[in-house]
C-alpha cells in the first residue's frame, strides 16, 4: 500500500512539474528558516545547562531601594561569598569572579593585553564544569601566584611547547607560573575567560575593598541537593544590613541557568535577550506557516482536477480513510522531499547566518538529539499542516456528483482559500511593519543627538600602571595641533556605569534616597566631548579648590534639587564635600534603552595617589588629517610608554558597538520578512497562474467582445487587490500592538505614526500585483481562438 502510494505521489509530481516545484521550493525555503532559527533558539537556551550541579547554581545578586524605586544590580561586595559560606548552612560552595581587563602578559618577546582575565576563589573549578587538560584542579590556584590557561591562550604564548611551568610576566611588574589548562570555554557559556589567577593574588596586592558596602565583583553559590531556595533568600535577605545598618541592599538569589536570557540590570527589570527567543520563535512560525498555506492553496485550488480521481477511487471500494492517507502520504512526502532540499540549503547558507547573527552554530543531527528531534518535529507538523485541509476536502467528494460532473471548484474551497490568501498575507504584512518599525528604531538610536559629540573623537585605555604616565602623555600629545583637546575619565561618556548613595544638599528631604551615577574626569572633559553647561561654569585650573571641592551636575541632579539654579549651592557626594560649580546639558551616558538618569562627575586631581585611577584617554581629533593624527598618537604613546602595546579606538565605533544585538535582530528580522514575502508570492504566483487557466474561456469571449489587454489583467488582479487589502486591515492593530509593547523596552523611541502601516500596504500591493499580473498579463495576451476553438 505505502509503496502505491509512493508511485502515484511521483507521478502526479511528474505530471504537474510546475505547480510541485512551487509546493516543493516554497515548503523547503520554510523549513529552511524554521530550522536555522531552531539552530539559534536550542543554543540561546542551551546556555550554562553543560555544568553538571546546574540546577543548584545561583549568582547572588541585589535590589537596591531609592525611595520606593528598586535598582537591580548583579554586583555583590568583595567578602560576600566566604561569608555566606560561612554562615548559611544550605550553601556548600561559593565563589568569587573578579574581571580584569585590559592586564598586560608577556612571555619573551611576545606580549598581548587580554581581557579574559579573572580572579576566583579556588572553589571555583569544584563549582563549574571546566575540566582541566592538564593539572590538578584541586591545587592549580592554591598557590597566589598560579596561573590556569585555557588551550587557546596557552598556544597563543607557548605554541607548541609543554605551557606547565613557564612563567608569564605581568604588567612588567610581577611573574605568575602556569600551573593548569583548561579546555578552552565552551560557546554557550555565560562565564568566559581565558586566564584564571586566584582571588588571594589580588587580596595580597591591595587590589580588594573588604567593606560590605561597596560593590564590584560577582558571586556565585551552589546550594545542597534539596535545599529550599525560598528559605535561602529568607535569610541572605538582610545579611548587609546586618553589616551596614543604613543600607538600602537586600541579597536575592538568581539562577545561573537562567542569566544567559532573563538577567537585567538597574531600574528597568524587564529581560532583553529572551525577547529575541521570543520573537524569532514567533518568525519561525509564520514562515513555516505561510509556506505550509501555499500548500494548501495550490492543493484545494487544482482540487476539481483531482475530484474525477476521487469519485474513482470511492467507486472502486475506496473508504474516506484510505482517501485520508492516501493525501497525507502525499502532503509527507512533499514535506520530505522539502526537508532535503531544506537541509542542503541551511548546510549552504549556515556560514552567512553565522556572520550575521554572531553565532557558531553546526548543523549536525546525529550528535544533537534535539536538533534531530526538532527537524522530525518540523517535519511531521509540516507534513501534517500542509495536507490536513486537502486530506478532509478531497476525501468528502461525493462521487456520484462527481463522476456527472457537477464539482468544478466549490464556493467552500474557494473562500478557504481565499481566507489562507489573507491569513499568508496579514503574516507578511506583520513582518513588513515589524522590519520597518525595527529598522526605523535602530538608524534613531545611531542618529540621535546624544549631547555629547562621539565624532573624531579617540579614547586609549589606560591599562595597569600606564595611568601613572598620563601628564607625561598629555604633555606629549599636546605638541601636535592635530589633536584639538586631550582628557581622561575613569569611564566613556558613552558607558557611565558606576554610581552610589548618600547625596545630600541643603534643603533635601532627609527621607530621600538618591541613587546618583558618577565619574572622575581631568580638565577639559566637557570640552573635549563637546558637552553643553547650560548654568554656571567648567572646571578651572585657575581655582585651586576644583581639584577637592567642585561638582559638575546634570539637569536631572537639578530638578532634584529643586530650584531653578544651583551653580554655587553646597553639594556632598562620595565622600567629597564641595559645591556644584556648574550645570551640564543631559546627556546620554548609557544606552537609549534607558531614561537620563542624575549625574554628578567631579575632578580626580593630578596627585601621585589618584593619577592611576584614571582608565581611558580621550582626545578630539582634526578633522583634516585624522589617520596622520592617529599615527602621531601611536608615535607619542611609544615614546612615553615603550614596553606597553597601544589601542587606538575611536569613540563613535564605541557606541554602534553598544547597539549590536539590537542591529543584529534586525538584520535577522529584515531577512527572514523578506523570506517570508517570497514565500507567499511564490504560492501567490502558483494560485495565480491556477486561476488564469480556470478562467482561459472566460477571457477569450471578453476578447473577442472586445475587452482589451489592461482590462483583462485587472480583471484578473481585482480579487488579489481586495484580499491585500483586508489582510492589512487585520495585520494592522495587531501589528501596531505589538509593536507599541516592543518600543516601550525604550526610553527614547521613535513613534509609529500611519505612515509605517500605508508603506506596508504599498509595499504589499506591489509585491501582490507584480507577481499577479505577470500571470494576468499572459493570460489577457493568449490568442482567444485557441481557448474557443473547440466550443
Amino acid at each position: 500500500m505505502l509503496k502505491n502510494y509512493l508511485k502515484v505521489v511521483l507521478r502526479t509530481i511528474r505530471r504537474q512539474a510546475g505547480y510541485s516545484i512551487i509546493n516543493i521550493a516554497g515548503l523547503a525555503i520554510g523549513m529552511a528558516c524554521c530550522l536555522v532559527i531552531t539552530l539559534w533558539v536550542f543554543d540561546e537556551l542551551s546556555f550554562d545547562r553543560f555544568h553538571r550541579n546546574a540546577q543548584d547554581l545561583y549568582r547572588v545578586e541585589e535590589n537596591q531601594s531609592y525611595s520606593g524605586r528598586i535598582y537591580h544590580v548583579t554586583v555583590t561586595p568583595y567578602p560576600l561569598a566566604p561569608a555566606l559560606k560561612q554562615e548559611i548552612p544550605e550553601i556548600a560552595e561559593a565563589t568569587r569572579e573578579v574581571r580584569s581587563l585590559g592586564v598586560l602578559f608577556r612571555y619573551k618577546e611576545k606580549a598581548f593585553y587580554e581581557d579574559g582575565v579573572a580572579a576566583v576563589d579556588p572553589s571555583f573549578l569544584r563549582m563549574f564544569s571546566f575540566p582541566l587538560v592538564q593539572g590538578d584542579a584541586a591545587t592549580v590556584l592554591a598557590d597566589p601566584s598560579s596561573l590556569v590557561l585555557t588551550e587557546k591562550a596557552a598556544k597563543k604564548y607557548f605554541g607548541d611547547e609543554d605551557p606547565l611551568g613557564k612563567v608569564l610576566t605581568v604588567n612588567n611588574e610581577y611573574d605568575l607560573k602556569v600551573t593548569g589548562i583548561a579546555r578552552d570555554v565552551p560557546l554557550n557559556s555565560t562565564i568566559r575567560f581565558d586566564m584564571l589567577f586566584p582571588y588571594e593574588l589580588l587580596k595580597s596586592r591591595g587590589r580588594t575593598n573588604e567593606n560590605f558596602g561597596s560593590n564590584s565583583i560577582r558571586t556565585y553559590v551552589e546550594l545542597r541537593p534539596g535545599a529550599s531556595v525560598a528559605a535561602v533568600n529568607e535569610k541572605i535577605r538582610g545579611f548587609i544590613k546586618q553589616r551596614v545598618p543604613k543600607t538600602v541592599t537586600e541579597l536575592e538569589l538568581f539562577p545561573f541557568t537562567r542569566i544567559h536570557l532573563h538577567q537585567y540590570f538597574g531600574y528597568d527589570h524587564s529581560a532583553v535577550a529572551v525577547r529575541y527567543v521570543y520573537i524569532f520563535s514567533i518568525i519561525a512560525a509564520f514562515v513555516l506557516l505561510i509556506a505550509c498555506i501555499n500548500f494548501m492553496n495550490l492543493a484545494t485550488a487544482r482540487s476539481a482536477g483531482r475530484a474525477k480521481e476521487v469519485g474513482l477511487r470511492k467507486v472502486a471500494g475506496a473508504l474516506k480513510r484510505h482517501l485520508v492517507a492516501r493525501f497525507y502520504s502525499e502532503s509527507m512526502t512533499y514535506a520530505f522531499l522539502s526537508l532535503v532540499l531544506a537541509l542542503l540549503l541551511v548546510r549552504l547558507t549556515l556560514p552567512w547566518f553565522n556572520a550575521l547573527a554572531g553565532k557558531e552554530l553546526s548543523l549536525n543531527l546525529w550528535a544533537n538529539r534535539q536538533i534531530l528531534a526538532g527537524v522530525a518535529a518540523i517535519t511531521l507538523v509540516t507534513g501534517l499542516l500542509a495536507g490536513s485541509y486537502p486530506a478532509v476536502f478531497l476525501s468528502a467528494f461525493h462521487p456520484v456528483r462527481v463522476l456527472r460532473g457537477g464539482l468544478r471548484s466549490g464556493a467552500g474551497s474557494v473562500l478557504f482559500r481565499r481566507v489562507l490568501v489573507v491569513v499568508q498575507f496579514a503574516l507578511s504584512v506583520f513582518l513588513i511593519i515589524g522590519t520597518v518599525v525595527v529598522y526605523r528604531q535602530m538608524q534613531y538610536m545611531k542618529t540621535k543627538a546624544l549631547g555629547f559629540d562621539k565624532e573624531q573623537v579617540i579614547f586609549i585605555p589606560l591599562r595597569g600602571n600606564t595611568a601613572l604616565s598620563y601628564e607625561a602623555l598629555r604633555s606629549e600629545l599636546r605638541k601636535d595641533s592635530r589633536l584639538l583637546g586631550v582628557t581622561a575619565a575613569n569611564h566613556l561618556p558613552s558607558n557611565i556605569g558606576s554610581n552610589s548613595g548618600g547625596a545630600n544638599w541643603k534643603g533635601k528631604d532627609p527621607t530621600q534616597e538618591i541613587l546618583i551615577s558618577q565619574s572622575g574626569v581631568d580638565y577639559d572633559y566637557i570640552d573635549v566631548l563637546g558637552i553643553e553647561l547650560v548654568e554656571g561654569r567648567n572646571f578651572s585650573r585657575e581655582f585651586e579648590t576644583d581639584k577637592t571641592e567642585a561638582f559638575l551636575v546634570n539637569e536631572e541632579v537639578r530638578e532634584l534639587m529643586g530650584k531653578p539654579a544651583v551653580a554655587g549651592e553646597e553639594f556632598s557626594f562620595g565622600g567629597r564635600n564641595g559645591r556644584v560649580v556648574g550645570v551640564m546639558k543631559n546627556f546620554h551616558f548609557e544606552t537609549l534603552q534607558s531614561k537620563i538618569e542624575p549625574l554628578a562627575i567631579y575632578l580626580l586631581a593630578p596627585t601621585p595617589n589618584q593619577r592611576s585611577r584614571f582608565n581611558f584617554l580621550l582626545a578630539r581629533l582634526a578633522p583634516a588629517d585624522v589617520q596622520g593624527a592617529v599615527d602621531f598618537v601611536r608615535r607619542a604613546w611609544t615614546t612615553v610608554l615603550p614596553n606597553y602595546p597601544v589601542d587606538v579606538l575611536f569613540l563613535d565605533e564605541q557606541v554602534d558597538r553598544m547597539y549590536r544585538t539590537e542591529e543584529r535582530a534586525g538584520r535577522l528580522l529584515r531577512t527572514f520578512a523578506f523570506l517570508a514575502i517570497f514565500i507567499a508570492c511564490l504560492g501567490l504566483f502558483g494560485l495565480a497562474a491556477f486561476m488564469a487557466e480556470q478562467r482561459t474561456r472566460e477571457v477569450g469571449i471578453r476578447k473577442v467582445l472586445g475587452a482589451s489587454v489592461a482590462q483583462v489583467a485587472v480583471l484578473l488582479c481585482r480579487e488579489f487587490f481586495v484580499l491585500v487589502l483586508l489582510a492589512n486591515i487585520l495585520a494592522w492593530p495587531v501589528a501596531y500592538l505589538t509593536l507599541d509593547k516592543w518600543l516601550k523596552n525604550y526610553a527614547y523611541r521613535i513613534s509609529m505614526g500611519p505612515l509605517v502601516f500605508f508603506l506596508a500596504l504599498a509595499a504589499a500591493l506591489l509585491v501582490a500585483i507584480a507577481t499577479v499580473s505577470f500571470q494576468a498579463v499572459r493570460a489577457a495576451l493568449a490568442n482567444p481562438t485557441r481557448a474557443l476553438k473547440y466550443e
